[in-house]
């Protein structure tokens, strides 16, 4: 009579699901972020540069800071949004089986590739310092 009022939620590792959880999410939101800024800068450049900005980009012997700043910074944020995204799924593939298989799922790999995404927008960001004012 005292266990009426009980409820069994069965939920094997309770902070593991709020830690996938939190890190899907925030991957998610910085990945698309990632990739509509640099969508966002290679457009506002076209726009600035012309339309011959692409073809220099390709074919210049010599580039201007623009189109070192898209070549660089553009390629590093892009291999961070991927790395982040491939981070999303590979949370919610470790949710799914965290709540079908009930048991702790190894989360330093995870970690490890979240921190590399961070690194690398670090790392973009410090380049486009670095390129604009050297």
């Amino acid at each position: 009579m005292d266990r009426e009022w009980e409820i069994d939620v069965s939920v094997s590792d309770i902070g593991s699901v709020f830690t996938l959880l939190g890190i899907a999410v925030t991957s998610a939101v910085i990945g698309a972020a990632e990739i509509g800024y640099t969508m966002l800068w290679i457009t506002s450049a076209y726009e600035r540069n012309g339309k011959d900005f692409f073809l220099d980009l390709l074919y210049a012997s010599k580039y201007t800071w623009t189109a070192e700043y898209v070549i660089v910074a553009g390629s590093v944020i892009l291999v961070s949004a991927i790395i982040f995204m491939t981070t999303m799924s590979i949370s919610l593939v470790y949710l799914n089986n965290l709540s079908t298989k009930r048991k702790r799922t190894n989360l330093s790999p995870l970690f490890g590739l979240y921190f590399l995404g961070l690194l690398l927008l670090i790392v973009t960001l410090l380049s486009a310092i670095m390129l604009r004012y050297s």
